[in-house]
């Protein structure tokens, strides 16, 4: 399809025709292949098909063995990668015929992170990812770019492949919390491989604390599904939906859905194709290398007016730098060293997660034109950083909470001085009321105002009264004395001081008080 875009917008010239060959490589898109086919295939392609220019291979392990053949004086070559990141590859010390459209570079996405802490004025960040190769290089690649502007990096490792269970119960996720607030999530290519960790944040509250930034990084969109379009391990779409709202993603330009479709639909159009099974965001770079190359035998053989320039894969390579297109992932860029500059794009996850994401910054590759690449190289290339007005609007949290990451930096103690003072009070005014109960109660039962037989002292001579004495019942649940009239003589006595006179009664049974009729008895 490049091919023919190119015949037709007049840039390959008529006298150049293209063959195309094409080999299965790369054992980590193709199964069943071992780790270096692709380089048995491009010996055989140059011996036995006299190929001109290498496309590939996608594998970083691949193209850097195919770059040094091609780039020995016998073979003389044109590599071009598409899909191979290895910064190792920008060495045109030994890669002096390689170009690259790829968007993948561990070096210039280390950039953009760098522009998107340096913004925000975070100096204490995190990085989390699985241990794996791909994971490792972009974590270096962050440390190296990040460290010599004193920003301090958490660490934090999980095994290849987790679970959101494995990675909730490890104690380096109460390690991060106590560690960092700004927390760089990069477990792969694709943000779906993010799915266990931010499970795990938000099944420990992490993602709904207002403290917490997560920044996600999504390098190949090779799937037009998202992390909460689907069901994950038992959790619902709407868990996996609040998980991820209010994240931050950053992402290549040009990878976006609508990119996406467009080229999808292209391709479907010019190939009649129904439903193509393969990742289209890894392939549009393939049309990007395709497009360079043609741009290249344009510019060699007008320039040199050899039509067999193209041999000479060195010279060749010279028309490949510093040379800017617009190709189907957008602008392409190319350095002074072949090198492809991605443009990014600092973008939020809205309250109601779609695919329609919130862009925050723009962080484009540009070229001065003031610069001239043959004396300042990539100097001349700096990356420009454009804020949306949803940027400014958002009020952005310190990479360190203002009481500190265990709230170490809040001195409490007043409060819990005042707290304490306070409960005490509570507990003593509690404590004292139930004494000051329990004693009067003791004291009902005790029965105060009932005279005892040992303080009545009979009197042995004195006057007897006799005379007619109505008695008031006494009334509870359980005695009554019937009102009667009585006839009795009273004999006189003394209680204490007082003198009193006496009356008799048989008591037929035992007499008890009721609570009431104790009260009334005590006041």
């Amino acid at each position: 399809m490049a091919y023919r875009d190119l015949k037709e917008q007049g840039i390959i010239p008529p006298a150049y025709d293209f063959i195309l060959h094409s080999r299965p490589g790369c054992a980590l898109y193709v199964a069943n292949l071992s780790l270096l086919h692709g380089v048995e295939e491009a010996i055989d392609l140059y011996f036995n098909e006299n190929v001109d220019v290498f496309f590939g291979s996608p594998c970083s392990e691949e193209t850097v063995v195919i770059g040094q053949m091609a780039a020995a004086a016998n073979w003389n070559l044109p590599v071009l990668g598409y899909l191979s990141s290895d910064d190792s590859l920008s060495d045109k010390n030994v890669y002096n015929t390689l170009a690259r459209t790829t968007v993948i570079s561990a070096t210039f996405f280390a950039q953009a992170v760098k522009m998107v802490v340096a913004q925000n004025g975070w100096k204490k960040v995190a990085y989390v990812g699985s241990n794996t190769l791909f994971t490792n290089l972009n974590r270096q690649a962050v440390v190296s770019a990040l460290a010599p502007s004193g920003v301090d990096i958490f660490h934090m490792s999980t095994e290849a492949n987790p679970t959101w269970q494995s990675i909730a119960s490890n104690k380096a996720m109460t390690d991060l919390k106590a560690n960092a607030r700004v927390v760089l999530v990069m477990f792969g290519s694709e943000m779906n491989t993010s799915v266990p960790f931010m499970a795990a944040a938000h099944s420990l509250g992490y993602t709904t604390d207002p403290d917490f930034v997560f920044i996600i990084f999504s390098l190949a969109n090779n799937y037009q599904s998202r992390p909460w379009d689907a069901d994950y391990n038992g959790m619902s779409y709407p868990y996996l939906r609040a998980a991820y709202e209010g994240a931050y993603i950053i992402r290549i330009a040009g990878l976006d859905f609508a990119s996406v479709n467009t080229f999808r639909q292209k391709l479907f159009a010019a190939e009649n194709y129904t439903n193509p099974v393969g990742n289209d965001a890894s392939i549009m770079p393939m049309y990007d290398a395709v497009f360079l190359y043609g741009m290249a035998l344009n510019k060699s053989l007008a320039d040199t007016g050899n039509k067999s320039v193209f041999t000479n894969g060195a010279r060749l390579f010279q028309y490949m730098k510093n040379i800017e297109f617009t190709g189907v992932t957008s602008q392409v860029l190319i350095n002074n060293d072949g090198e492809r500059i991605p443009s990014y794009l600092f973008s939020r996850l809205p309250k109601n997660v779609s695919r329609i994401y919130t862009n925050l910054m723009l962080i484009e590759a540009n070229r001065d034109d003031h610069c001239e690449p043959a004396i300042q190289g990539n100097l001349c290339y700096p990356y420009n950083i454009t804020l949306t007005p949803d940027y400014l609007s958002i009020t952005w949290p310190p990479d360190i909470p203002k009481c500190g990451y265990r709230y170490e930096k809040c001195d409490n103690t007043l409060f819990f001085t005042l707290g304490g003072v306070i409960l005490a009070s509570v507990i003593a005014i509690i404590l004292v009321y139930y004494i000051m109960k329990k004693r009067r109660e003791s004291l009902l039962y005790l029965m105060p105002w009932r005279v005892s037989m040992e303080s009545v002292k009979l009197l042995s001579s004195g006057t007897v009264v006799s005379s007619m004495i109505s008695m008031t019942s006494l009334r509870d649940s359980s005695t009554s004395v019937n009102s009667k009239n009585v006839t009795t003589s009273l004999q006189q006595a003394l209680v204490g001081n007082t003198r009193a006179s006496v009356r008799r009664y048989k008591q037929l049974k035992r007499i008890s008080f009721s609570r009431r009729d104790l009260n009334c008895l005590y006041y």
